[in-house]
Order: C-alpha cells, then structure tokens, then sequence
C-alpha cells in the first residue's frame, strides 16, 4: 500500500510516494541528511549540490561493493549447498554399501553357522560309527569267546 510521506533535506521539503514504512524512509532522510551536513561543515565552502552529489557518489561506491560482497556470498552460497550435495550422494552411497556389507555378514555368519552344525554332525557320525565299530568288536570277542 502506497504511503505518503513528507522529509526535509538540506532545508527544503520532499513529498514521497513509498511502500516502504514511514519511520523507515524518515530514517533514510535523517542518515542522507547528517552525511550531507558533515561534508558541509568539514569544507563549509561546498555547496549543498556538491555535498549531495558527493553524498550520492559515496552512497554509489557502498552499493556497488555491498552487492559484490552478495555476489561473493551467494557463490560461496552454491558452492556450499554443491558440496552439501555431494556430500549427501557420498553418504548415501556409503549406506547402501554399509548395508551390502552387513547382508555378506549374515550370509557369512550363516555359513559358519552350517559348517559347525555340519561338523558337530560328522563328529556325531564319526562317534556312532566308532561306538558301532567297538560294539562289533565286542561281539566278535564274544563270539569267538
């Protein structure tokens, strides 16, 4: 919504048509308006109209530095949003391997698990076919007894 709003600058008085908040633009007035008075008092020979327009040129200087400090900014910007981008590809590879690694575990711990049940077998086999072999023995003894 378009506000009126009425400054005094360098004496004389402005009209102006803003979206901005009053006590903002007010703001802006004050700060143009003591930057002004201080060239004009360190040199009191400046006329006004060099003061603004000095003003206006240092004003300038600052707005073509601050958006190159933004444009700096926003690249690093990207290139932080880039790298968090790449770090999160890294990290989602890495958990699709971790998992990998975990299933070739369990497949692995399972096949320890078949070997020591295999092998508890054959032990058992072994014995029974031992304990068979001791029983024929004994009675063949017997037998021959």
């Amino acid at each position: 919504m378009m506000s009126r709003v009425k400054v005094v600058l360098c004496g004389k008085e402005y009209v102006l048509q803003t979206e901005e908040a009053p006590s903002y633009v007010y703001q802006l007035a004050k700060t143009l308006e003591k930057r002004i008075s201080d060239i004009t008092e360190t040199n009191p020979r400046i006329s006004a109209h060099s003061a603004v327009m000095m003003v206006a040129l240092s004003t300038m200087d600052e707005l073509t530095k601050a958006n190159a400090s933004v444009e700096v900014i926003r690249s690093q910007v990207k290139e932080y949003v880039d790298e968090a981008g790449k770090a999160r590809m890294e990290r989602d590879a890495a958990l699709r391997e971790i998992d990998v690694c975990k299933a070739k575990i369990e497949q692995l711990e399972n096949l320890l698990k078949l070997k020591a049940l295999k092998e508890s077998i054959q032990a058992d086999v072994n014995a029974a076919a031992a304990k068979e072999e001791q029983l024929e023995l004994t009675d063949a003894t017997d037998d021959a007894e």
